[in-house]
């Protein structure tokens, strides 16, 4: 195609444009950037994201806005962040459940994980595998006996079918070749309750949500799904070392932005994720909670999205969970 008079008209229009677009990019942020969440104020992720956002504001000597947006398993507030302009103004708090569950578990999702630029994470949770104490077991090896000598009568609550707690508990039966009987609940709290009382009598579930409750007593837990033993309880084995191999289960702290974030733009951000994550007294205030405070750049996130994507894509595939129709 012969460069015109046109052509030429246009690329001068356009001059005057980019140093003001690349002046733009230095100068960012110039209002505050916005951090959804897609659950409501209170819980392990919200106030996460909170603890981020505030060190993520000096950072950037600007200020980093939590909004929450609650509802459909993370989908309403990552798909808008999927839909938000590309120029860094609205991010989001994505976890396990938006950025690689949902993904496998739902036809007509309205995004994709290349709708997103990984900014990196913040850190990650496993789970605990808890008992009522009057179960009378003492460690992994004894409840995978008795269910073995009960196939299905043993109760295990979980916070929804397709949640990460009810696909753990799903892993752990192909992993030891139990059968449980399954109780859904609407979210991890009512199923503690219930754990409590006694009338369940397992679950998987996050620190955060179970702590106070294993320290007085009221709760046993038998192993945590982490690579090593927590801080927070030092007694606890980790799955391998209580003879589960293959057990290392998380749910992880992402910060996810626009795929068309300019370049940038998006290395700002990373590095605020990244010396905000760096905060001794958030890797304190955490690691009392259970959960591990360590940054994961955004190349090695990638890398994590797409291997633990297989894993439980396997765990799903393995076990028949149907997907399920947002539309229609």
């Amino acid at each position: 195609m012969p460069f015109t008079r046109r052509h030429a008209l246009g690329t001068l229009a356009a001059l005057p444009l980019m140093p003001r677009l690349a002046r733009a990019q230095a100068d960012f942020p110039t209002r505050p950037v916005r951090l959804l969440v897609g659950f409501a104020p209170g819980g392990l992720t919200d106030i996460a994201a909170r603890a981020l956002a505030e060190r993520m504001g000096k950072i950037l000597k600007g200020s980093v806005v939590v909004e929450n947006r609650p509802g459909g398993q993370t989908i309403i507030a990552t798909a808008a962040v999927a839909r938000a302009e590309p120029d860094g103004y609205v991010l989001g708090f994505v976890g396990t459940n938006g950025m690689i569950l949902n993904p496998l578990l739902y036809n007509d999702l309205p995004y994709r994980r290349s709708d997103f630029k990984q900014l990196g994470s913040m850190g990650k949770s496993p789970m605990l595998l808890i008992v009522h104490p009057a179960l009378g077991v003492k460690n992994v090896q004894e409840f995978i006996a008795l269910a073995k000598k009960k196939p299905g009568d043993i109760t295990c609550a979980h916070a929804g079918r397709g949640v990460i707690n009810h696909l753990a508990l799903l892993h752990f039966q192909s992993k030891t070749g139990t059968q449980f009987q399954d109780v859904p609940y609407k979210g991890s709290g009512p199923a503690l309750l219930d754990l409590m009382a006694g009338t369940v009598q397992s679950t998987f579930d996050f620190p955060t949500s179970a702590l106070p409750n294993i320290r007085s007593g009221k709760l046993q837990v038998l192993a945590v799904t982490a690579d090593q033993r927590l801080s927070s309880l030092p007694d606890v084995p980790t799955m391998k070392e209580a003879g589960v191999e293959g057990f290392e289960l998380y749910t992880r702290m992402m910060i996810s932005g626009p795929a068309a974030m300019p370049a940038a733009v998006a290395a700002t951000l990373e590095n605020a994720v990244r010396e905000g994550a760096r905060d001794p007294a958030l890797v304190r205030q955490f690691a009392e909670q259970g959960v591990t405070v360590a940054f994961t750049s955004s190349t090695d996130l990638d890398r994590v999205i797409a291997e633990e994507s297989a894993l439980w894509a396997g765990v799903i595939r393995a076990n028949n969970v149907p997907k399920t129709d947002l539309k229609g």
